[in-house]
């Protein structure tokens, strides 16, 4: 195993890339089996891997572990991802999406503001402000500069997925100020018990819908088979050795990297045009980002503001 700077340097990698690959999965696999499917099949397998590691715990689960991990699968998975994942299959660019996604931890701060100071508060909401700008910037780029003419309702479902995210990261920290952290009870159960709760709701989505078969694409369940073990398991794993070698704040930077990195890749792997305004709307993001995390805020704990499945 490398050790000391290279081997943290990898492992940054590994994490940037493994969150990012959601958004690449969703592009392989969506065009064929749909938003609906390609998730049912993703969460069955991660349910089916888990189960053997949690079997024995199961009977030791409370009513209160049971409701608050079925409140963040519904926000942080089920929401979140039938957001973007239909967004995505609609023809929405994985990069763009990954783009409008990245205001998530803006829209967290600017919604947690009441217990800082005014001037912090005021901070957070021009970051938002500014990165909504960028966003825009690098809508109205794509809108207009793309041969392919979308719906301007694809663009607000990313929106959608991360005002999501951002309820079900204050849910977390409510009931964690509340002494009911369940996030603390490892990895896998919670990983498990949300994606349970995921698979019921896309269930009861998508079987009255007619959405959910048995994909006959040999890319679909490979798109599968890259959600599940890429996307899911090697995601989870480097963001908790990485809360071991580095702080949450500094773990939580790099999720900023997701969107070039996205864009970049989708790029290289499916041909996506990367228009000028685009670069535009990325600098006017960071800036926001940069003003809603100025050191001037009150120092408080800090926790990783990415917290869905990617």
């Amino acid at each position: 195993m490398p050790s000391g700077a290279l081997y943290l340097i990898l492992l940054q990698a590994v994490f940037v890339l493994s969150w990012s690959s959601g958004f690449i999965g969703a592009r392989m696999g969506t065009e064929d089996a749909g938003a609906i499917n390609l998730l049912f099949w993703r969460f069955l397998l991660v349910c089916i891997c888990l189960l053997p590691f949690v079997w024995h715990r199961l009977r030791a689960l409370s009513w209160a572990q049971l409701r608050y991990n079925a409140v963040i699968g519904f926000l942080a998975q089920f929401a979140y991802l039938v957001s973007v994942y239909i967004a995505i299959r609609g023809g929405l660019p994985a990069g763009i999406a990954a783009i409008i996604c990245a205001l998530q931890p803006l829209i967290t701060a600017s919604m947690s503001n009441k217990d800082q100071q005014e001037r912090s508060g005021r901070q957070e909401w021009l970051g938002l402000a500014v990165g909504f700008a960028g966003v825009s910037v690098v809508v109205l780029g794509e809108y207009n500069l793309s041969t392919a003419r979308l719906a301007l309702w694809l663009y607000a479902l990313p929106l959608i997925a991360a005002v999501t995210l951002s309820i079900a990261t204050l849910y977390q920290r409510r009931q964690s100020v509340l002494a009911t952290d369940h996030s603390k009870d490892g990895l896998l159960m919670p990983l498990f018990l949300q994606s349970t709760a995921t698979l019921v709701l896309l269930t009861a989505t998508g079987v009255p819908l007619g959405l959910i078969d048995v994909p006959g694409s040999t890319q679909v369940w490979a798109a599968v088979a890259w959600l599940t073990f890429f996307s899911t398991f090697i995601a989870y794993l480097s963001l908790w050795v990485l809360l071991t070698k580095l702080s949450a704040t500094r773990v939580s930077a790099l999720v900023y990297l997701e969107p070039p990195v996205t864009l970049l890749w989708a790029a290289l792997m499916f041909g996506d045009a990367i228009h000028w305004t685009t670069y535009v709307g990325i600098a006017v993001v960071a800036a926001g980002i940069a003003i809603a995390r100025n050191p001037r805020r009150p120092r408080q704990a800090a926790s990783v503001e990415h917290e869905g499945t990617p």
